[in-house]
């Protein structure tokens, strides 16, 4: 029967191994994303037939990834053996459009739904890093007036010269939208990534005025998908989140093998929405919560 194991620092090298060997678009299936939440949600493991498949309680009791891997039919079968001795209902998170087909098909009683507030924002790389054309004049006046008023900017990569500048930053970082606890367990999230960086295959940057750290960084390219997993800037600085973003496409996406850039969910916040649709998405990635049960 499946074993399920608690994620640590010591098994990225393994969930690496299958992410990257099977790539998805979508953020949760990252490493970095699995690594960053893996207290926070429980993240655990487990192996079968050259596939892997990941259970968390984000939905607030158990609930299990599609399983990635070589043989997902089978993980299903056995994954479903495990729930029934568990005495469990069978809940999968985070299944796109894709793959609904293949679950519907199998399990024709399921019941299933998207939340938009968890959907992915995705985009086409050469068109957000670019920022050509009319529909995004606003971000180039932005990072515009970030250059005309802050001339002695500066863009870095993350390193042990200045993480300890950024952590710092972070220490004093002010939630602006977030209205619940939930902005306390992010913070405590980011300071811990930060204090493991070397652990994670991240590529960071730090994005300095005055030799002042006012914002940072950290995402990974898995497949031909560049994801921000984190970003945080200092918003008395205008300009400072479309300077971040802009420096860090330029920096670490312009691999030919790169197309898109996925910038994660928006949970239901109204100005992140706002904020990210500006950027004019390609494709909002459709995650469903699937109910299996076998009563």
């Amino acid at each position: 029967m499946l074993d399920f194991k608690k994620i640590e620092f010591s098994d990225f090298k393994i969930i690496s191994s299958y992410l990257n060997a099977y790539p998805s678009r979508q953020c949760d299936r990252t490493p970095g994303a699995l690594m960053m939440w893996r207290n926070h949600y429980d993240n655990r493991y487990a192996i079968y037939d050259g596939t892997i498949i990941f259970s968390s309680n984000f939905t607030g009791e158990v609930c299990f990834s599609m399983p990635v891997g070589r043989n997902v039919n089978s993980a299903l079968d056995e994954l479903a053996i495990y729930c029934k001795v568990k005495n469990l209902p069978m809940i999968l998170n985070s299944v796109n459009k894709a793959e609904l087909p293949l679950i519907l098909k199998k399990y024709p009683d399921c019941v299933y739904s998207a939340d938009r507030d968890w959907f992915d924002y995705l985009y086409e790389k050469d068109a957000i890093s670019s920022l050509s054309g009319r529909k995004y004049s606003t971000q180039r006046n932005h990072i515009n007036k970030f250059k005309k008023l802050y001339a002695d900017w500066k863009f870095e990569e993350i390193s042990g010269e200045n993480i300890a500048q950024v952590i710092e930053f972070m220490k004093g970082f002010t939630f602006h939208s977030e209205k619940d606890e939930s902005a306390f367990d992010e913070a405590d999230l980011c300071l811990e990534v930060l204090r493991s960086y070397d652990v994670y295959n991240a590529q960071g940057g730090v994005l300095k005025v005055d030799g002042k750290v006012i914002g940072y960084s950290i995402s990974e390219t898995v497949g031909d998908t560049f994801v921000c997993h984190i970003e945080k800037a200092d918003t008395n600085f205008a300009g400072a989140y479309q300077m971040l973003t802009n420096q860090m496409l330029l920096h670490y996406a312009q691999r030919e093998e790169t197309k898109y850039v996925n910038r994660e969910e928006d949970c239901g916040d109204e100005g992140l929405r706002k904020s990210k649709l500006s950027y004019h998405p390609c494709e909002l990635i459709e995650k469903n919560v699937i109910t299996i049960n076998f009563n």
